[in-house]
């Protein structure tokens, strides 16, 4: 948990990273398998987002832990916006693709 917890500004990052590429995946075209590893990474990095969170307000960080706290909403947000708003294109990204 600790290591997850060092690591808590390069997973924010590697959101950021991998978010940008499902979003330009998803619109711009791709294979199913693709969109579906870059939902999978996304959805684990947001797991570890959560876990940095909850590790934060246990050891009494609490500014740390707001900001990760935002963040985390701000990163749900997005997630719920790309793939919930557009959900007829997103069941074709996900299933047939756009090979």
């Amino acid at each position: 948990m600790k290591l997850i917890f060092r690591a808590k500004w390069i997973i924010v990052v590697l959101f950021a990273i991998t978010f940008f590429f499902s979003f330009a995946v998803l619109f711009a075209g791709g294979t199913v398998k693709i969109n579906w590893s870059l939902l999978v990474a996304d959805i684990l990095l947001i797991f570890a987002q959560t876990a940095n969170v909850v590790f934060a307000f246990r050891n009494k960080n609490k500014e740390v832990g707001a900001t990760l706290s935002v963040i985390l909403f701000i990163n749900i947000s997005l997630m719920l916006f790309v793939y919930a708003m557009s959900w007829n294109y997103t069941v074709k990204a996900l299933t047939i693709g756009f090979e």
